[in-house]
């Protein structure tokens, strides 16, 4: 006989859905108001009381449409129901709602934030409807916490009609949670921080005049520290105001693609200094997945940064970077301070100079409608389902950051002769082409543009000193003066722009191919920590080198090819000078199969005993000059006065010396201390740089086998690391306080 059987739920649920799910304070107040938001309230207001005493209070009280009892019973306690998912929410409010209403929130689990912020919650609320009354009742989230075997179901909760309205607006909902959660402390500079994320949580890139949403904060224990404070940013009461809108207009080059509600066309449009110059209109083929949403972005330079830093009072890298949202509300952690969800620092540290990363960028992702495809992770803080269209999402964001990059790169970095289109028809569809990279195969695009474009692009580039512009301005003095010296170090000058410009189109050809690596190294990466043994390890390494320099070499030989299919000249001093470079790391890699070769690969070397100090001195003061990239500029300290004899691999050291100094270079330094100093008979070896650090979750994994954040094989400092180790000494990393890291090495 078949029976049927039914699930039982135990009151551990809530915590489940509760306070173990939402785990921050500022994602559980965001729930909240989006809470709000889709009640159509147009006011918020949050208050807190006695923050700092056992009798804590925080209320959030809003305007909206508010709850009678059957919205109670058959909505907010029914849980993981949403009436917002299955189309109820508004079914009795649709006649006085403008437009079509898209929710922040469909999960029916929002309301569990208040667990995470404390024990207990009285919830008042009276609908927005005739003869409305005002509900009440009263949570007590412990109650659920005494034994996992009680039913959910079986946890009572407290209801009461009330006789009068005692919320300060004539509908809506008043949340009061009391029983304040230890690990809850509400300081100032929280609130501060609280406030500042508030102004980011409804979308502060539009100024939608539509749809008012006002919130406040009230906490009248810091009203004094308020006034000590001259800041509107700095203070913690009232109004929450994004004034981004107005400072994104000055002095940035700002691009927005969208692509169509129905999906079939993708239009680009690029606007510079709150000008729109042009707009490009294409099919949509490789974005099947992908609708109504659209990217936009803005590139920012000194000026723009320092107008943003006098203007909101914090640096734009402290605001964030790249944002997301969804109808107007944001999806976290897209765009908080310091994280990389789109990976744009990891893939600039790739082509460093030719890449914009979250330094130089701000901007959204907006995702407009319903789309069904993309929905934010239960836990709230973890953003969108990583599913096919997610990538989609990704590839078309990458994109739009490289068609920006490329009318960066042309106007304001190398510069492009406008004068030399002028005989050409059609020039400014040949000048949009040249600027997006848009090959003449591609048919199916039409071009609008601004009827100056010619001259505000020239305009633009005489206003700033891109490459060619300095080299006009150069060439003009020098001819003027007939200062041959002069024009002949243009001419050098001229010659080292090719150059640039060759590298940078071999990279572009490149580039896609060299994605595709990075992907199957990350695959490659976790096979090579399976298969490791000392032996494995140590071959590894060599290998690794001989590869990097047998790359370098590559890289000559293609320039050169290169330049002579174009018929560009190659001096005799140029040529020498290759030969050179090449002579030398082909030497590098005979110097590691000498090694790689000798006792059937055990790679043990014949070790000296020297004097550390003067063989380190040696390499870096006359060795490493020769080799390194000119961009990044060496010092050299030796504070050691005594010998510190060791045993030691030279090439070893030598492969310790170009990782750090390549660390640096990956991470964008233009200066690199080297310090050697010398304490209790013990080797002090530091590296600092200035570049752009490493994110402080990455510090304790960076001397992983395989660990990666760059598009490399995560071998480099792992093989740092191990040498150190051989020496009998240890390896420490910091970020310094101002900018860049340090590596310090004792031993």
């Amino acid at each position: 006989m078949e029976n049927q059987l039914q699930f039982r739920i135990s009151s551990g649920l809530k915590n489940i859905i509760g306070r173990d799910l939402i785990t921050d304070d500022f994602i559980a107040i965001f729930e909240l108001v989006k809470n709000s938001y889709d009640a159509h309230a147009t006011k918020v207001l949050i208050e807190f009381e006695k923050i700092n005493t056992s009798n804590a209070i925080i209320r959030i009280t809003d305007n909206g449409k508010g709850m009678n009892y059957d919205d109670l019973l058959n909505k907010w306690l029914f849980v993981a129901y949403s009436a917002k998912k299955d189309g109820t929410e508004d079914i009795d409010y649709r006649n006085r709602i403008q437009s079509k209403t898209f929710y922040a929130g469909a999960k029916g689990i929002g309301r569990f934030s208040c667990d995470k912020l404390g024990s207990k919650l009285l919830l008042i609320t009276t609908k927005d409807e005739k003869n409305s009354k005002t509900e009440q009742i009263q949570v007590d989230w412990d109650n659920f916490e005494q034994d996992t075997k009680d039913e959910f179901i079986n946890i009572g909760v407290s209801h009461t009609t009330l006789h009068e309205n005692p919320l300060i607006f004539s509908s809506g909902t008043l949340l009061e949670i009391s029983g304040i959660r230890p690990d809850s402390e509400w300081s100032y500079e929280k609130l501060i921080r609280l406030k500042n994320s508030l102004s980011k949580l409804i979308n502060p890139f539009e100024n939608n005049e539509e749809r008012i949403f006002e919130i406040k904060i009230n906490a009248e224990e810091y009203l004094d520290l308020d006034q000590k404070q001259e800041a509107p940013n700095r203070k913690v009461n009232g109004l929450v105001t994004n004034n981004l809108l107005n400072i994104l207009n000055e002095k940035t080059i700002k691009i927005r693609s969208e692509i169509a509600q129905n999906g079939k066309q993708i239009k680009t449009e690029i606007t510079n200094n709150g000008i729109w110059l042009f707009s490009i209109l294409i099919n949509n083929e490789n974005y099947p997945l992908l609708n109504n949403l659209f990217v936009e972005l803005f590139y920012l330079n000194r000026s723009a940064k320092n107008n943003f830093t006098r203007t909101m009072g914090i640096r734009n890298t402290e605001y964030g970077s790249v944002f997301l949202y969804k109808n107007g509300i944001r999806v976290y952690p897209y765009g908080e301070p310091g994280a990389d969800p789109f990976e744009l620092d990891k893939r600039q540290q790739s082509r460093i100079g030719d890449r914009l990363g979250t330094q130089q960028l701000i901007g959204r992702i907006e995702i407009i409608g319903e789309n069904e495809d993309f929905k934010e992770t239960t836990s709230r803080d973890g953003g969108l389902i990583k599913n096919q269209a997610y990538h989609q999402l990704l590839d078309y964001f990458i994109d739009v950051v490289e068609k920006l990059e490329s009318f960066w790169l042309s106007i304001y970095k190398y510069g492009i002769d406008t004068k030399g289109y002028s005989d050409i028809e059609n020039l400014e569809i040949k000048i949009i082409r040249s600027l997006l990279k848009i090959k003449n195969s591609d048919e199916d695009v039409t071009f609008d543009f601004n009827s100056n474009l010619i001259s505000l692009l020239t305009d633009t580039q005489n206003e700033n000193e891109n490459a060619l512009t300095l080299i006009k301005s150069i060439e003009n003095i020098a001819r003027e003066t007939d200062n041959k010296e002069l024009i002949s170090k243009i001419k050098k000058v001229k010659s080292t722009l090719d150059d640039a410009l060759i590298i940078a189109e071999i990279a572009e050809e490149e580039i896609k191919e060299k994605e595709k690596e990075i992907k199957e190294k990350e695959t490659q990466n976790l096979f090579l920590k399976s298969v490791r043994s000392q032996d494995f390890d140590d071959l590894l390494s060599f290998m690794h080198h001989a590869g990097i320099y047998a790359q370098t070499i590559n890289s000559y030989l293609k320039n050169i090819s290169l330049k002579l299919s174009r018929n560009i000249e190659i001096t005799r001093d140029d040529l020498i000078e290759i030969i050179r470079s090449i002579s030398f790391e082909a030497n590098k890699i005979q110097n590691i199969s000498e090694f790689a070769t000798k006792a059937n690969f055990r790679l043990k070397t014949e070790e000296l005993e020297v004097d550390i100090v003067n063989y380190l001195a040696e390499y870096i003061s006359n060795i490493l000059p020769s080799v390194n990239n000119k961009s990044l500029e060496i010092v050299f300290e030796n504070n050691v006065k005594n010998e510190i004899v060791k045993k030691f691999k030279p090439i070893e050291i030598n492969i310790l010396i170009d990782n750090l100094v390549v660390n640096s270079r990956k991470a964008k330094s233009d200066r690199l201390l080297i310090s050697l100093t010398e304490y209790m008979g013990k080797l002090i070896f530091e590296f600092k740089d200035n570049g752009i650090g490493i994110n402080p979750k990455d510090i304790k994994r960076i001397f992983d086998f395989g660990y990666t954040t760059t598009d490399g094989s995560g071998l480099g400092l792992y093989h740092v690391k191990q040498i150190v180790s051989n020496l009998k000494g240890n390896i420490d990393v910091q970020n310094n306080s101002d900018n860049g890291i340090t590596f310090k090495i004792i031993i």
